[in-house]
């Protein structure tokens, strides 16, 4: 439950209620979501008991690399990493496939 209140606060923290018209604003106030550092669009599937850390960012230098989405960055760090283990497992089957496909005497230059 202190979890949940923790990401809670970082989110209204983070978020910038702005009373400009839509043709004035630049920029999107709304914040990126990186759950164990693969960008997701929601967070709502998220158990709160698999959460470890979460941390704001509002550091105008990383919310250049976001731009327009300048609401900050919300990173959350969890135990299953549930996000980041089809990546590592992706990654793994290609390294096996084209080891495979090597033959000797090549040099291959990834």
């Amino acid at each position: 439950m202190r979890k949940f209140i923790i990401l809670l606060c970082a989110l209204v923290a983070s978020i910038n209620i702005s009373a400009q018209t839509k043709e004035k604003q630049d920029s999107l106030n709304i914040p990126v979501f990186l759950v164990d550092g693969v960008e997701v669009q929601s967070i709502d599937d998220l158990d709160q008991k698999d959460i470890i850390s979460v941390h704001v960012i509002k550091n105008s230098d990383l919310n250049k690399l976001f731009y327009p989405r300048t609401g900050g960055i919300l990173l959350i760090t969890t135990k299953s990493k549930k996000y980041l283990k089809p990546i590592i497992q992706k990654h793994q089957d290609e390294m096996k496939k084209a080891k495979g496909n090597k033959k000797s005497g090549e040099i291959y230059i990834r």
